[in-house]
Protein backbone atom coordinates (compact mmCIF):
# COMPACT_ATOMS: atom_id res chain seq x y z
CA UNK A 1 0.00 0.00 0.00
CA UNK A 2 1.24 3.43 -0.85
CA UNK A 3 2.42 5.88 1.72
CA UNK A 4 3.24 8.54 -0.85
CA UNK A 5 -0.07 9.27 -2.49
CA UNK A 6 -3.40 10.84 -1.89
CA UNK A 7 -6.03 9.44 0.42
CA UNK A 8 -8.48 6.84 -0.80
CA UNK A 9 -11.16 9.56 -1.06
CA UNK A 10 -9.17 11.66 -3.52
CA UNK A 11 -9.88 10.85 -7.16
CA UNK A 12 -6.70 10.75 -9.20
CA UNK A 13 -6.37 10.65 -12.95
CA UNK A 14 -5.19 7.26 -14.22
CA UNK A 15 -1.78 8.69 -15.19
CA UNK A 16 -1.38 10.00 -11.61
CA UNK A 17 -2.32 6.60 -10.17
CA UNK A 18 0.25 4.91 -12.41
CA UNK A 19 3.02 7.35 -11.45
CA UNK A 20 2.13 7.13 -7.76
CA UNK A 21 2.49 3.33 -7.91
CA UNK A 22 5.84 3.65 -9.73
CA UNK A 23 7.10 6.00 -7.02
CA UNK A 24 5.88 3.67 -4.26
CA UNK A 25 7.68 0.73 -5.87
CA UNK A 26 10.94 2.63 -6.17
CA UNK A 27 10.81 4.06 -2.63
CA UNK A 28 9.83 0.77 -1.01
CA UNK A 29 12.49 -1.20 -2.88
CA UNK A 30 15.16 1.37 -2.01
CA UNK A 31 14.41 0.84 1.69
CA UNK A 32 14.25 -2.96 1.55
CA UNK A 33 17.01 -5.55 1.80
CA UNK A 34 18.38 -5.76 -1.70
CA UNK A 35 17.67 -8.81 -3.84
CA UNK A 36 17.69 -11.35 -5.11
CA UNK A 37 15.86 -13.05 -2.29
CA UNK A 38 15.96 -16.81 -2.03
CA UNK A 39 14.61 -19.47 0.29
CA UNK A 40 17.26 -21.28 2.32
CA UNK A 41 15.95 -24.56 0.87
CA UNK A 42 16.64 -23.29 -2.67
CA UNK A 43 19.92 -21.50 -2.00
CA UNK A 44 22.29 -23.42 0.20
CA UNK A 45 21.57 -26.83 1.74
CA UNK A 46 24.21 -26.21 4.42
CA UNK A 47 22.06 -23.41 5.88
CA UNK A 48 19.02 -25.69 6.38
CA UNK A 49 20.54 -27.02 9.58
CA UNK A 50 20.61 -23.48 11.02
CA UNK A 51 17.51 -21.93 9.43
CA UNK A 52 13.99 -22.95 8.44
CA UNK A 53 13.72 -24.05 4.78
CA UNK A 54 11.42 -21.05 4.22
CA UNK A 55 13.78 -18.52 5.74
CA UNK A 56 14.15 -15.83 3.05
CA UNK A 57 17.39 -13.96 2.59
CA UNK A 58 19.83 -12.30 0.25
CA UNK A 59 23.12 -14.20 -0.06
CA UNK A 60 26.49 -12.63 -0.67
CA UNK A 61 28.95 -15.49 -0.67
CA UNK A 62 28.76 -16.97 2.81
CA UNK A 63 26.95 -13.94 4.22
CA UNK A 64 23.21 -14.23 4.82
CA UNK A 65 21.13 -11.02 5.01
CA UNK A 66 17.79 -12.17 6.45
CA UNK A 67 14.52 -10.84 5.06
CA UNK A 68 11.74 -12.99 6.55
CA UNK A 69 10.70 -16.44 7.66
CA UNK A 70 7.51 -17.69 6.05
CA UNK A 71 7.10 -20.54 8.52
CA UNK A 72 6.69 -24.26 7.91
CA UNK A 73 4.43 -26.39 5.75
CA UNK A 74 3.27 -26.50 2.17
CA UNK A 75 1.50 -23.12 2.27
CA UNK A 76 4.62 -21.55 3.78
CA UNK A 77 6.64 -23.06 0.90
CA UNK A 78 4.31 -21.39 -1.60
CA UNK A 79 4.30 -18.08 0.31
CA UNK A 80 8.10 -18.03 0.55
CA UNK A 81 8.42 -18.73 -3.17
CA UNK A 82 6.06 -15.83 -3.92
CA UNK A 83 7.93 -13.43 -1.63
CA UNK A 84 11.20 -14.34 -3.36
CA UNK A 85 9.65 -13.81 -6.77
CA UNK A 86 8.77 -10.19 -5.96
CA UNK A 87 12.07 -9.07 -4.44
CA UNK A 88 13.24 -5.46 -4.86
CA UNK A 89 14.82 -6.49 -8.18
CA UNK A 90 11.32 -6.37 -9.68
CA UNK A 91 10.66 -2.78 -8.60
CA UNK A 92 12.53 -0.79 -11.25
CA UNK A 93 11.36 -2.72 -14.32
CA UNK A 94 7.77 -2.67 -13.06
CA UNK A 95 7.97 1.03 -12.13
CA UNK A 96 9.35 1.84 -15.60
CA UNK A 97 6.46 -0.06 -17.15
CA UNK A 98 3.93 1.89 -15.07
CA UNK A 99 5.63 5.18 -16.06
CA UNK A 100 5.44 4.10 -19.71
CA UNK A 101 1.71 3.45 -19.46
CA UNK A 102 1.16 6.75 -17.64
CA UNK A 103 2.74 8.56 -20.59
CA UNK A 104 0.76 6.42 -23.02
CA UNK A 105 -2.50 7.22 -21.22
CA UNK A 106 -1.70 10.95 -21.30
CA UNK A 107 -0.95 10.74 -25.02
CA UNK A 108 -4.17 8.83 -25.79
CA UNK A 109 -6.17 11.36 -23.77
CA UNK A 110 -4.40 14.21 -25.58
CA UNK A 111 -5.19 12.77 -29.02
CA UNK A 112 -8.68 11.40 -28.47
CA UNK A 113 -9.96 13.36 -25.49
CA UNK A 114 -11.83 11.84 -22.57
CA UNK A 115 -12.95 8.33 -23.50
CA UNK A 116 -16.65 7.48 -23.47
CA UNK A 117 -15.82 4.33 -21.55
CA UNK A 118 -12.85 5.02 -19.31
CA UNK A 119 -10.65 2.49 -17.54
CA UNK A 120 -12.85 2.62 -14.43
CA UNK A 121 -15.87 1.45 -16.45
CA UNK A 122 -13.92 -1.32 -18.17
CA UNK A 123 -12.25 -2.52 -14.97
CA UNK A 124 -15.55 -2.45 -13.03
CA UNK A 125 -17.09 -4.67 -15.70
CA UNK A 126 -14.08 -6.98 -15.58
CA UNK A 127 -13.43 -6.21 -19.23
CA UNK A 128 -10.07 -4.45 -19.50
CA UNK A 129 -9.25 -3.90 -23.13
CA UNK A 130 -6.39 -1.44 -23.34
CA UNK A 131 -2.90 -2.16 -22.05
CA UNK A 132 -3.24 0.83 -19.77
CA UNK A 133 -6.25 -0.84 -18.12
CA UNK A 134 -4.08 -3.76 -17.01
CA UNK A 135 -1.33 -1.41 -15.83
CA UNK A 136 -3.89 0.63 -13.91
CA UNK A 137 -5.17 -2.52 -12.19
CA UNK A 138 -1.59 -3.26 -11.04
CA UNK A 139 -1.11 0.33 -9.90
CA UNK A 140 -4.30 0.19 -7.84
CA UNK A 141 -3.10 -2.91 -6.01
CA UNK A 142 0.20 -1.15 -5.20
CA UNK A 143 -1.61 2.05 -4.18
CA UNK A 144 -4.08 0.14 -2.00
CA UNK A 145 -7.08 1.36 -3.97
CA UNK A 146 -8.03 -1.84 -5.80
CA UNK A 147 -11.32 -3.49 -4.96
CA UNK A 148 -10.70 -6.53 -2.77
CA UNK A 149 -13.55 -8.67 -4.08
CA UNK A 150 -12.24 -12.12 -4.87
CA UNK A 151 -8.99 -11.55 -3.01
CA UNK A 152 -7.40 -14.55 -1.35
Amino acid sequence: MSTTGASANTKLEPCQELRQAATTLRETAANATRGPWRRVADADPDFITRYSPNHIANWEGDYLDSVANAGDGEQANRDASWICLVSPLLAEPLAALLDHFAAKYERLHEIFGAPISGPDDRLAKGEPELHVDFALAVARVINGTAPTAGAR
